[in-house]
Parts: structure tokens; sequence; C-alpha cells
């Protein structure tokens, strides 16, 4: 799973949007170039990843921006035709373990977020 940015990369990400070069960031920060890039892709994808979880919060999509859902296993879920987390209503664990790319540990972590998905939609039909 990817850790969030940090305060460091995110000033990173900042000096170059200010337009600065990726090998004068990166002489900045003692960091190669190519560094300094996957660093900002990181951000970018973590910063993408949260925006469409604020829109969508079924978005595997999302989950896979911020580095909860391994690659390997979005694809597996394409496949399969799942696109949000809904879409696994009713799929139980030892199903998802028969799945090719999908272990213990990314099929306990898909139902975990559509157990929460599903308590705050039903508690937020109990406010209205």
């Amino acid at each position: 799973m990817k850790q969030p940015p940090t305060e460091r990369d995110r000033a990173i990400v900042q000096r170059c949007a200010e337009g600065r070069t990726l090998q004068r960031v990166g002489r900045e920060f003692g960091l190669a170039s190519e560094a300094v890039r996957a660093i900002c892709r990181r951000v970018e994808d973590h910063d993408r990843g949260a925006a469409l979880l604020r829109d969508d919060p079924a978005s595997i999509d999302a989950l896979a921006l911020l580095g909860e859902v391994k690659p390997a296993v979005q694809h597996t879920l394409r496949v399969r035709g799942i696109e949000k987390l809904t879409d696994l209503d009713g799929v139980t664990m030892n199903q998802l373990l028969s799945w090719p790319n999908i272990g213990t540990q990314s099929a306990a972590l898909l139902l975990e977020a559509l157990a929460r998905l599903k308590k705050s939609t039903l508690g937020l039909s109990q406010q209205f």
C-alpha cells in the first residue's frame, strides 16, 4: 500500500509546478531527475484518487490510484466486469480468493471497503 505524499513530496511537486526543471528540483533535494518525476507522478495519482473517491466512494479506480488496490487485482476485477465496489455485493471471500491475482490481503481490503461503503450509505439514507 502506498503512503500518502509527505510534505517533502508536496514541496517537490510545488517547485515543479512553479516551472523549475526536474534537474534543478533534483539538485535542490538531492535526487535524480527521474526520482523527481516519479514523486510528481505519485503525488498526482494520489490527489486524483482522493478526488475521485470523494466524487464516487465506490470507485475501484480511485482505490488503485491511492495504491490500495494493486494493478493486477484491478485488472482481474475489470476482466470480471467489476468496476465499482458495489459490483462485489454478494461475492464471498472464497470466491475472491479463487480469482487470479487476488490474495487474502486484497480480498479482505475489498470486502472491508465494501462494508464501509454500505455502512456510510446506510447512515446517509437514514438521515433523510
